[in-house]
């Protein structure tokens, strides 16, 4: 395979992802995601803010299993078993240790921007970074 024709199926899978993500949007009352603002901090350390989601809540096609890099890119596999690929520089690790971030060993990944080309993986804390990310 060619370079461009590896970076059209790693931008197609980012594409559908992303769809999935933004259909659980605002739109829906009942979703377990609700609408929520870039700032995880409501400008007070230690106030969560209540428009970003409670991470322990969310669904299994949000929870991360591993995530295995290869040069250029990485492959995310979900709790429910689907594997979704990302160009290296659009997938970004936060680490999220209060009340609404993930549980321990359940990293979870959410939509970061409004283009849907960038993606957050919250960790419990920074050490769980490395036990789930591997080489290809």
């Amino acid at each position: 395979m060619n370079r461009r024709t590896i970076l059209g199926i790693l931008t197609g899978g980012a594409t559908v992802l992303y769809s999935r993500f933004a259909s659980a949007g605002n739109s829906d009352p009942n979703s377990p995601i609700p609408s929520w603002s870039a700032s995880r901090l409501n400008g007070k350390a230690g106030r969560a803010s209540a428009e970003f989601p409670d991470l322990k809540s969310v669904g299994a096609d949000r929870q991360v299993r591993s995530i295995t890099y290869s040069p250029g890119a990485y492959s995310v596999t979900m709790a429910d078993g689907k594997i979704v690929d990302f160009l290296e520089g659009a997938l970004r690790f936060k680490v999220d240790s209060t009340d609404l971030g993930p549980r321990v060993g359940m990293p979870i990944i959410l939509p970061a921007g409004t283009e849907g080309d960038r993606f957050w993986v919250f960790f419990a804390s920074p050490a769980e970074i490395g036990s789930f990310i591997h080489d290809a």
